[in-house]
C-alpha cells in the first residue's frame, strides 16, 4: 500500500468523524441559543416579580386600612346605640 492509499484511507476513516464534530458545533449552537432565550425569559419574570420589600409594604398598607375601618366601624356603632 503506497503513502498515497494509505492517506485516503485515514481520509475516509476520518471524514465521519469531522462531519460528525460540524453536526455538534451546530447542535452546541443551537443549545447555547435555546439557554439565552431561557434565562432571557427568566430575567424578565424576575424584574416582573414583586420583592419581599413590595409585599411588606402592601401588607402594612392593608393592616392600616384595616384598622382604619375598624376603627370607623365601632365609631358608628357607638353613635348608633348612643341614639
Amino acid at each position: 500500500m503506497t503513502n498515497e492509499e494509505l492517506l485516503e484511507k485515514i481520509g475516509e476513516f476520518i471524514q465521519p468523524l469531522v462531519n460528525g464534530i460540524a453536526h455538534l458545533k451546530t447542535e452546541v449552537s443551537h443549545l447555547k441559543t435555546a439557554v439565552d432565550a431561557l434565562k432571557a425569559g427568566q430575567d424578565d419574570l424576575r424584574a416582573e416579580m414583586a420583592t419581599k420589600t413590595d409585599i411588606k409594604q402592601l401588607e402594612q398598607k392593608i393592616d392600616q386600612t384595616t384598622k382604619d375601618h375598624e376603627e370607623r366601624i365601632e365609631q358608628l356603632e357607638l353613635a348608633h346605640h348612643k341614639n
